[in-house]
């Protein structure tokens, strides 16, 4: 369930934000939070609303290209990255797998919300309604969409759609801006740990 948020799953404008284009409008408030962290409680739900699972946990982000989640419960998890490299770790398994973050964050319009790259970008159609932002991506195959919301200058919601219809909503509390110390996004495997290095040699 984690991976479709990181694998399967932030510029101000000349013109008033009402006047915007979606798109523009987004990177405006994103340009806002360079670097945050929060708590965030977590449902996934099927498409007729049948819960499958609920965890909590906290999530950090800061441009560019660096985050952590950390899922607390039902079932610890950790995915991070360091601006270079992704990685998943389980430590109920004991097991780390490390991907190269152009081949992790290409996957979900949620690596936008750490990303300065215009490439990506153009990657997805973006509407508006009110406070929220939707992401649909342009070839729409593990992920079908996302949404970010707002509260103000703080990142109140997120919600992932993946093709299965499975949808995961994080709802965000104690949020708060940066600047995060660099040894947030840093991770080293405890002993014992198995890596799988998936990164290209």
């Amino acid at each position: 369930m984690i991976n479709r948020w990181i694998l399967s799953m932030a510029v101000a404008v000349a013109a008033p934000m009402a006047m915007a284009a979606p798109q523009q409008a987004l990177k405006a408030k994103l340009a806002t939070v360079p670097a945050f962290e929060a708590e965030f409680s977590q449902v996934v739900t099927e498409s007729d609303g049948t819960v499958l699972q609920e965890g909590q946990g906290t999530l950090a982000m800061a441009v560019p290209n660096r985050f952590a989640w950390h899922q607390n419960s039902p079932e610890e998890s950790v995915i991070l990255s360091d601006g270079k490299d992704v990685y998943l770790y389980d430590p109920m398994l004991e097991q780390v797998s490390i991907y190269a973050l152009t081949d992790a964050t290409g996957q979900t319009p949620l690596s936008l919300l750490s990303s300065d790259d215009e490439e990506a970008w153009e990657a997805y159609q973006i509407t508006q309604q009110g406070e929220c932002f939707t992401l649909t991506p342009n070839e729409a195959e593990t992920i079908q969409s996302m949404a970010i919301c707002f509260d103000g200058d703080a990142i109140e919601k997120l919600s992932l759609v993946d093709g299965q219809q499975v949808t995961t909503t994080m709802d965000l509390s104690q949020f708060r801006n940066g600047p995060l110390d660099d040894g947030r996004f840093h991770f080293a495997p405890p002993e014992g740990t198995l890596v799988d290095d998936q990164r290209n040699p």
